[in-house]
């Protein structure tokens, strides 16, 4: 919990504060959404019924992780002359080459589901639901202006001046527990809801308005403006440098000749200790509860044509014990540290790449100087819904492929995104089908293969998406936009198969 609070306070982030916040979902792979043979499809659209009832392995009945972003981890790591790995903090790392390769904004966001248990069964005229499972995600939405100020610093005699806006990060977990229920209403359609009780276990959320940087050879003085930060999750520990009695050389006031004093500066009391920051395992309990809903409906045309469209996670989370920080003053920054090229002898190399990650994590720690505000505090944010729409063309010809087309939008505010998403899904037998699919989203395009296997009794799917473009020729990282995920799930089924 420390290191998530600590990314959050560092790289400057959230998607909205207050109210109006929005969080992202994890969901399974989108490449199983045509396919009619795996029994937890329905976690894509309500309405979607399985062939017959299952119960998942604990653990792994859906399992997906998945990241997307509008720049690839090869903008920010380059290769070496000698081979290795380093920052675009690096020396040898060419300023321009590095910035114009940015976008004007870097979105990047990481998602993780995972199913503990899961279960379906036909009953009460129609198909039921029962899951719980834990997800967890991260985004975050930095302007370019952030690494430009980083990479260049004073790149003039005169100074530099840098505006760096609507900086944004949230990472949030939560578990959900939840019920459906999907009914054929006749021939041509199908409609299904799920009621879900979602309790919060921990999340960070972070916002800053403005940055103005005044960057000169004798100072680097930073204004900031609407900035806040919020973190709730019980058992965690949030003290001030006025309560440790840990404090920076940069906390303490200078005399008319440059020197320090052993005045504190007016504030520096109730800045939060980031290196005193504690989490206490046996003491985290769920801090928070809330309601969502998901709806969908499919339509049969005829026997070619099929529709189906789902809302999913439209609800909200209350949270408790949270702890408010902001900054409201301008200060002086030391700046970023330069990067040797050349190693020390002995020891450990300082040019590794987690020595050079470190230290620019520093450096952003000197930068992000957050004062408590309040803490025990109550809090409600907002579910980021997600809107599926598709269509799906069965070939008169060969009726075991289909074609198939899926737009996703998420709702999220500035982390909001849309998806569009074609796919060949052909099931040659009785007990396994198979889904090849290209999609083209904000994040980039990407590929992925879906294979599901579900003979009598049990149900196994493997899919993953992976991002089209140029990648690094040493490490493979890709350089551009990326959207990736690996999904897996293993169920067992039982009771007659279900005809339409």
């Amino acid at each position: 919990m420390k290191r998530i609070f600590l990314c959050a306070i560092l790289s400057g982030g959230l998607v909205s504060v207050g109210k109006n916040e929005v969080m992202a979902q994890s969901q399974m792979n989108r490449g199983a959404y045509f396919l009619e043979g795996i029994s937890v499809r329905h976690e894509l659209n309500p309405a979607w019924m399985s062939e017959k009832g299952y119960v998942s392995m604990p653990g792994l009945g859906n399992l997906s992780v998945g990241t997307q972003g509008t720049a690839g981890i090869g903008d920010f790591l380059f290769v070496k002359s000698n081979g290795g790995l380093m920052t675009f903090m690096h020396e040898e790392v060419d300023r321009k080459a590095f910035l114009n390769g940015l976008p004007k904004r870097v979105k990047i966001g990481l998602e993780l589901n995972e199913s503990l248990l899961s279960a379906g069964f036909y009953a009460w005229g129609g198909f039921n639901t029962l899951g719980l499972s834990i997800k967890s995600h991260a985004n975050v939405s930095v302007p370019d202006q952030l690494f430009r100020f980083m990479k260049n610093g004073v790149d003039i005699p005169e100074g530099s001046h840098y505006s760096v806006d609507n900086l944004h990060l949230m990472t949030v977990n939560y578990a959900e527990i939840a019920l459906g229920h999907a009914r054929q209403i006749n021939e041509k359609w199908t409609v299904g809801v799920k009621t879900k009780l979602l309790v919060g276990l921990a999340r960070a959320t972070v916002k800053i308005d403005h940055l103005d940087i005044e960057a000169t050879p004798y100072a680097w003085k930073i204004t900031p403006s609407g900035a806040q930060a919020y973190v709730s999750a019980k058992g965690l520990s949030v003290p001030t440098r006025g309560e440790t009695g840990h404090y920076d050389s940069s906390d303490y006031e200078l005399d008319a000749n440059g020197n320090r004093t052993d005045k504190l500066k007016p504030g520096a009391g109730q800045l939060i200790s980031y290196d005193d920051l504690s989490f206490e395992s046996r003491k985290m309990r769920p801090t928070g509860v809330g309601l969502a809903f998901d709806g969908g409906a499919t339509f049969r045309w005829n026997e070619n044509w099929t529709f189906s469209a789902a809302l999913l996670d439209v609800g909200f989370i209350r949270w408790e014990n949270t702890v408010k920080a902001g900054m409201n003053h301008a200060f002086e920054f030391e700046g970023f540290h330069e990067i040797p090229i050349k190693s020390e002898q002995g020891g450990e190399d300082p040019n590794a790449i987690g020595q050079q990650g470190a230290r620019v994590g520093d450096d952003l720690k000197q930068m992000a100087k957050f004062t408590k505000e309040g803490e025990g505090l109550k809090q409600t944010t907002a579910l980021a819904a997600t809107l599926h729409w598709g269509a799906e063309y069965t070939l008169p010809v060969y009726r075991h492929l289909k074609m198939g087309f899926l737009s996703t939008s998420r709702f999220q505010g500035r982390h909001s995104w849309t998806e569009a998403r074609i796919s060949a899904n052909v099931s040659p037998l009785s007990w396994f089908e198979a889904s090849l699919n290209y999609a083209l989203s904000n994040f980039g395009s990407s590929t992925g293969l879906m294979l599901n296997f579900h003979p009598e009794g049990f149900n196994f799917f493997v899919a993953a998406d992976v991002p089209m473009g140029k990648y690094t020729p040493k490490y493979w990282i890709p350089i551009n936009r990326f959207s990736a995920n690996v999904n897996l799930g293993i169920n067992f089924s039982f009771g007659p198969k279900h005809k339409p």
